[in-house]
């Protein structure tokens, strides 16, 4: 057998190390080209109307738009983070992304809460424009210092639905104990006249059937999700007062992603998702108003009642105290609510 010289030893040693290297280099290329995972959590029921028309469509784009640098998985119906807790979920890590209420953590989200105030805006869509625009200008964008924000939506108004008593003008409301949500919710009852009760809204059904309160201060978006028209009569069409929801991220979870994956999450997000989601919400107020007509027709609830003018104008003058003290408590307040007033008007106009 043929002895292998010093020099030969020396050429093998080298190509087994080439080899190991080029080794190494293909693992680490394999392990990179895995897609990061990332948990999107929302609560309620994952068939919610927004969850299956925006919130999954873009959670699929985002997927695809990141060319597999991370893949979004959906986990719904609070299996991670409930109404209560998302935002403190998304911070802890829990979840990597998740549809969270700003309402909730009131004492962080003070500017947001522009959108609570009673006649506020008209559509979905108006709102949820006019709510994203006054974060990109600035003007709220310190409430979202932790998080990276995707996009907002503005529940269209509050709706108010009762059960065995019709509201029609201010004096009806005297005596009546009424569901809200929050202190602006609260304070707008209280100005009109009504007993404020806070009820958490997948509460609100039992509460009305065993005559805790007599109806809800919530959206028609509600109606039909929780059942109200089986439980409700009486139903005021009037855009009374909001609330909001965002669709969030750590901001640091966010900054340590890949090139590619911030790059579809941006190309997804802003003003165009948040236009999205307020627009799916005029679509459901729009079901359930037909749901409505429906069920009148049938005798089982008196027609979708609207004040005359002259009413709402009485109803408007009694609540204008609620955004006037808001904006006094509120850093920057008169700032904002000339703003947020400026953007819906736009956005209502096309702008």
């Amino acid at each position: 057998m043929q002895r292998l010289t010093h020099s030969d030893r020396i050429k093998g040693f080298r190509l087994f190390a080439l080899a190991a290297v080029m080794a190494a280099c293909a693992v680490a290329g394999n392990a990179a080209a895995d897609p990061i995972p990332l948990k999107l959590a929302t609560f309620g029921p994952p068939q919610s109307f927004f969850y299956v028309e925006v919130i999954i469509p873009w959670m699929e784009a985002v997927n695809r738009d990141a060319g597999g640098a991370v893949e979004i998985k959906y986990y719904g119906g609070s299996v991670i983070g409930n109404a209560g807790n998302m935002y403190d979920a998304v911070l802890s890590g829990a979840a990597d992304i998740g549809w969270a209420l700003q309402g909730v953590t009131a004492s962080k989200f003070v500017k947001s809460s522009i959108v609570e105030l009673p006649f506020g805006y008209t559509t979905g869509e108006s709102g949820a424009v006019a709510f994203w625009r006054l974060y990109q200008k600035g003007l709220i964008a310190s409430d979202y210092d932790a998080v990276k924000l995707f996009g907002v939506t503005a529940w269209p108004a509050a709706a108010v639905q009762t059960r065995s008593r019709a509201v029609a003008k201010l004096e009806d409301l005297k005596g009546m104990k009424l569901r809200v949500s929050g202190k602006l919710q609260a304070d707008t009852v209280l100005a009109l006249g009504a007993t404020p009760v806070n009820i958490p809204v997948d509460e609100i059904y039992q509460s009305i059937e065993r005559g805790v309160i007599d109806g809800a201060w919530a959206s028609l978006t509600g109606t039909r999700e929780f059942r109200l028209f089986e439980i409700c009569k009486y139903f005021l069409d009037i855009p009374l007062n909001g609330a909001g929801a965002m669709l969030i991220m750590k901001r640091e979870t966010f900054d340590k992603l890949p090139q590619a994956a911030r790059d579809a999450f941006e190309k997804n997000s802003g003003e165009a998702l948040s236009r999205a989601l307020g627009k799916s919400n005029d679509g459901e107020v729009g079901r359930v108003k037909t749901l409505l007509a429906g069920l009148a027709k049938d005798g089982k609830v008196e027609p979708l009642h609207a004040l005359v003018p002259d009413e709402l104008a009485r109803w408007q003058k009694a609540a204008e105290p609620v955004a006037a003290a808001w904006a006094q408590r509120v850093p920057n307040g008169p700032a904002i609510l000339d703003g947020f007033r400026a953007e819906v008007a736009a956005a209502r106009n096309g702008g």
